[in-house]
């Protein structure tokens, strides 16, 4: 049996400053979103699915939550620049 060498997962540092860059600019742009859109973005990162999200806001048709997300997502791209990779 030939053993194999594992690869190192650990972030090395660059990886960890480009990570904490990246959360400043998703913390900044969400700063600046509404309060409909910070509502389901954080439903969201708590893994609700879209039937979901869709009885906790009340909404009337599943159709209003994908237009909602479509935008939400839209504006925190736009916030970030039009671009999720930092610019250098």
């Amino acid at each position: 049996m030939t053993d194999l060498p594992l690869p190192d997962l650990s972030a090395s540092p660059a990886d960890l400053v480009e990570r904490r860059e990246l959360r400043e600019r998703l913390v900044k742009a969400m700063s600046g979103l509404g309060d409909r859109c910070k509502e389901l973005l954080r439903l969201k990162l708590e893994g609700r699915s879209f039937p979901e999200i869709q009885k906790i806001m009340g909404a009337g048709a599943i159709n209003t939550i994908y237009t909602w997300d479509h935008r939400c997502r839209k504006n925190l791209l736009d916030a970030m620049g039009g671009d999720w990779e930092a610019r250098r």
